[in-house]
């Protein structure tokens, strides 16, 4: 036990000092699930039980980093993925994993400033002849280090089909690498031990669940920028800064919702009595007063089929909460060519969506017609419009959301259809 709580201290050391420091990264950790755990060698962030983890190997933080300063660097260094979100970025279909994983460690080891890396860290310093530029992404540096890869694998290759010794040191001749220290660093690389594991990247139970998880990262994010004091937020660097931007733009809705809902009938609206004592009861002159807080009731349907995009979920829930934010009360219908799911929206972005099939949009208007004991004052149907002009009426108002690159077309009737902006 003693042993456990000492590689927690240490660890909230470390995060400490980022507070004091960089308070930005320990706002970000904050919300991140911290796992002590033999599951990885060196130190990783990864997906466990829908969360998000900092996952670090005691025997590894205490006794193979020997100084704070790199236990500092490692932690933010696993930070910065989350930030630049490298782990919902992998994909084992489409990326060699090894390099990836070097490509990754370039990019956020720009960021670590002035705190130690470990000695086998990857920079761009370690590949002197790659023409590797500053401040690129991910992308671009995996482009430049699998074709220095397939370069070397292509002169091996031509040197072992050699038939005879003078035929190889010919090979060897004429099929040089045109980066050789990058060569051999690369080389050298993929045959050791790396500080930061990053195996765990994309682990989820389905592309749906890791949509979910990306968006949850995104509000850590944002919440962690709005909790760090302007002047240390003004002193990140231009690439974080571009960088938070952009997911603080991707998650703000693209509709004024405060505005959209008044489209919807407000004779059916309903009200709240609040007791305040900010007001003086007009009956009797005496506090609390009463507070009357009028509230709707929405319909929020999304389109699960198949054509779908998971991109298209996190700008769906991007709206959902939105309109929750507002103080609607919301209930989420979840349709593909029928009603999957049907349930209350409390703020909480759900892990799976169901569907997968085709569209229809007569399904959800059948559902709220049955529905006679709950009355909406409207219904707001997120989809891509691709399906055909829906036979049934609703019994109430339909605003129509389409997605970027969806169809809007005068099928979407019974209402007003928007599209979204990317």
């Amino acid at each position: 036990m003693a042993k456990q709580k000492n590689i927690n201290d240490e660890v909230s050391r470390c995060i400490i000092q980022l507070l004091l420091k960089e308070p930005f990264y320990a706002h970000l950790l904050s919300g991140i699930v911290r796992t002590i755990s033999d599951d990885t060698q060196t130190a990783a962030v990864g997906i466990k039980n829908g969360k998000v983890n900092l996952f670090i190997n005691e025997n590894f933080f205490l006794k193979e980093l020997t100084t704070f300063s790199s236990r500092v660097a490692v932690v933010k260094h696993e930070t910065l993925h989350l930030l630049f979100k490298h782990l919902f970025r992998y994909d084992l279909k489409k990326f060699d994993m090894n390099i990836f994983n070097l490509a990754a460690d370039l990019v956020v080891n720009q960021f670590i400033g002035k705190w130690n890396l470990p000695k086998n860290a990857v920079t761009l310093s370690v590949f002197p002849d790659l023409g590797l530029e500053e401040d690129q992404s991910v992308e671009w540096y995996y482009k430049k280090l699998f074709a220095l890869k397939k370069e070397m694998n292509q002169a091996n290759t031509k040197k072992n089909e050699g038939k005879n010794e003078s035929e190889n040191e010919k090979s060897n001749e004429g099929n040089k690498s045109s980066a050789p220290l990058s060569s051999e660093a690369l080389e050298k690389i993929l045959n050791e031990k790396s500080h930061s594991d990053h195996s765990k990247w994309g682990q989820a139970n389905s592309e749906n669940q890791l949509s979910a998880i990306e968006t949850d990262l995104d509000r850590m994010i944002v919440q962690a920028k709005d909790r760090t004091p302007a002047k240390d937020f003004g002193t990140l660097p231009s690439g974080i800064l571009h960088l938070l931007n952009a997911i603080i733009e991707k998650r703000n809705p693209k509709i004024n919702w405060k505005r959209a809902l008044k489209i919807f009938s407000s004779s059916s609206r309903k009200t709240k009595v609040k007791y305040t004592v900010k007001r003086i009861s007009k009956r009797y002159g005496t506090r609390p007063g009463i507070k009357i807080n009028r509230y709707q009731k929405m319909a929020v349907a999304i389109d699960t089929s198949g054509s779908i995009a998971m991109s298209d979920y996190s700008l769906f829930f991007s709206e959902i909460h939105a309109i929750w934010r507002e103080g609607a009360e919301i209930q989420v219908i979840e349709c593909d060519a029928a009603v999957q799911r049907v349930y209350e929206y409390k703020g909480k972005i759900p892990e799976f969506i169901q569907g997968g099939g085709g569209t229809s949009f007569d399904p959800v208007f059948e559902h709220l017609k049955k529905d006679r004991f709950k009355k909406f004052d409207g219904c707001i149907y997120l989809t891509d419009g691709y399906a055909n002009e829906p036979e049934i009426k609703p019994p109430c108002k339909v605003f129509w959301i389409v997605t970027p690159d969806g169809n809007l077309g005068e099928h979407l009737k019974f209402g007003r259809a928007v599209k979204l902006e990317e």
